[in-house]
Order: structure tokens, then sequence, then C-alpha cells
């Protein structure tokens, strides 16, 4: 299916943006949403796109300690928020890193949010599902769950990071205490080299994103449109993107938003040096390019969100609230012993 197939679903995406994905996009559904799990699962890790944990080993990961109730937890719950394509209960990455996880923390509770009732609408939620929807479905299942009433620390992968962020500026009931940041764009990205346009769901952002991205179509259908951040349209960016310019206070300071991003305990943000996925990759430590430059590069204390504090980071740093780690390969490339030794250090 091209994607232009989509357009004809326009007036539907705009007059139903909360439907379920089988109801917005009922041929794209019938291609992605019904087909083998399997089958879906090959097809968005060749779109070049997907951002997905897998470990090389799942070996003897947390089996043996039983997870606790949050209540009965030794350390504070963890929730973990996948990337785009990825989906909670992945085998070969989500679920052994839970378990992982639970083991390191003596039996605490760690849950995986979702972006879906089942596999197929949990991953093609991470793209059909406006970031603003994503969030609000992120607050749904952490309040659902009992075991997260009195707060919890987050563990966000690529795209999951800026959906966990959106959550603490927008809700943060329950509480976020520590943020690790896995890779995530946590300040845009100025596009997708990585993309692989021979497959359906990058001509899908072929067609939504570049000189479209900004318009009402992009912005209510694909949730990667939300957080583009283009150094040559700047203008643009803040007058038509709905998401990203609010979380950032860019058009204007949301006190509440600030003070809820303000108010963690410790926000670590980790960096991949050879990402080829999130573009520029001084995104994930909360710098970007220099507006009307696509080489130029702001370090986070350049840029104009840190120096005027307007969402809290400043405000973080300036009381040691603040962490950076980088690891050496591509875009979520980690060896399992790093990411523990940052829950150990973080949430214990």
């Amino acid at each position: 299916m091209r994607c232009v197939v989509l357009l004809s679903f326009c007036a539907l995406t705009l007059a139903l943006p909360h439907a379920n994905l089988a109801t917005r996009f009922p041929d794209f559904s019938k291609q992605f949403l019904t087909t083998d799990v399997n089958e879906l699962i090959e097809a968005v890790r060749l779109s070049g796109i997907a951002q997905i944990v897998e470990l090389e080993t799942t070996e003897n990961q947390g089996a043996d300690v039983p997870m606790k109730s949050g209540a009965d937890s030794p350390y504070v719950p963890v929730v973990q928020m996948h990337g785009m394509g990825d989906f909670a209960d992945n085998p070969l990455g989500m679920v052994p890193l839970k378990k992982a996880i639970s083991k390191e923390l003596n039996g605490t509770y760690v849950m995986n949010a979702a972006l879906g009732p089942n596999i197929p609408e949990d991953m093609m939620g991470s793209f059909l599902e406006i970031m603003d929807k994503e969030v609000e479905m992120f607050a749904k299942s952490v309040r659902a769950d009992t075991n997260l009433a009195s707060g919890f620390n987050a563990i966000g992968y690529s795209q999951g990071a800026l959906i966990i962020r959106g959550y603490i500026e927008k809700y943060n009931d329950p509480p976020v205490q520590n943020f690790i940041s896995i890779h995530g764009p946590l300040v845009g990205v100025a596009g997708f080299p990585h993309c692989n346009f021979s497959s359906e769901i990058c001509k899908l952002f072929d067609n939504f994103l570049g000189e479209a991205a900004y318009n009402a179509i992009s912005q209510n259908i694909l949730a990667q449109a939300n957080y583009f951040r283009d150094p040559l349209r700047i203008s643009q960016y803040l007058a038509h993107n709905i998401w990203l310019p609010l979380i950032n206070n860019e058009n204007s300071v949301n006190d509440t938003r600030k003070a809820n991003f303000a108010s963690l305990k410790q926000l670590v943000c980790v960096k991949a040096l050879g990402d080829t996925m999130v573009w520029p990759n001084e995104s994930e430590w909360w710098g970007f390019y220099q507006d009307n430059s696509t080489s130029e590069l702001w370090t986070m204390k350049d840029t104009p969100w840190f120096q005027q504090d307007t969402f809290g980071l400043q405000t973080l740093v300036n009381s040691n609230r603040y962490s950076t780690y980088t690891t050496p390969g591509d875009h979520l490339q980690f060896d399992e012993s790093f990411l523990l030794g940052l829950v150990d250090k973080y949430f214990k």
C-alpha cells in the first residue's frame, strides 16, 4: 500500500483523533494490524526506522527472582517505555530487561507500558498515534496499576523517553522520581536518515514529513511529525507543530509543566556516539542544530531552552540532579550490564 492511500482518510483522522487505529486507518490496519505478528515484526524491522531493543542473549535473566507487588517492593517500582516499532511484550528485549531490572533490584516491581491492547496495536501505535495521545495512554496505563500509586522510576528507550518526558510535564501523577533516557531524541529530530524508503512505513514518513511536516494532516497522523524540528523552518515549526514547542515551552512558559519536570530527583541521559537514527544525536543530551543551520550545533548549555530555563532543565543541572553517559555503538546498542549499572546507581 502506498502512503498516498492514507490521504483518503485524512478527514476521518482529523475528526476522530482518539479513535483506535483500525477505525482511523482501515486500509493500513487491514495490512498491518491483522497480519501475522511475526510478519509484522519483520516488516517493522526491515523498515530501518524501528527503535527496537534486542539483547544478544536472554539466558538466566532474572527468572529466579519472584517479582513483588509495589507495596512489598524493596525499592521504588520501575516503568519501562519502549521505542518506535517495539512492543512491551518483546521476548528478545523488553521482557528480559524487565526481568533483569527486577532481579537487580531484589524483586522490585517492574512494568512495561504499552500503546495498545495487543502486539500489533502496541507496535503501530508508536507510529500512528500522535505524541499527546501516546502520553495520555502512558498516563492511563500507570494510573491503572495500583503498584505504582506512590510513584515510580522510569526508563525510556528512544521515542519512549519522549513519551515519559511528556508524561512528567503534563501529568506526573503518580510522580516519576528518577528518569533514565536511553538514546532519547529529547528535543526532537531534524530528519530520519536511517529510514529505508522502499518499506511501507518509510513511505509513510516520506509522505508526511519534509515539506508537509507542519500541516494539520501530518501533525494529526504521524507521531514523529510531532517532534520534527526543522532548523531551516523554525517559524513554521513554532507556529504549526502541535507538540514539541509545547513541551519545550518555546512559545510561552507553562509553570506547571516546568515545575513537574524540575521535580525529578535525578535525570540521566545516555547518548549513542555512533547513532545513525537520531539526527542530530546531540538531542539525546538536550542539544540541537542551531536555528537556520544543519551543520552548526548547540550543546545543551548553548540552547535557548537551557539558557532561559523554559522547562526546568537548567534547574536540574544547577542542583546537581543531571548526569550524562555515552555508549559507543549505534542506536539502542548497549550492554545489559551498562543499563543495570545505571539502575543500581540511580534506582537504589
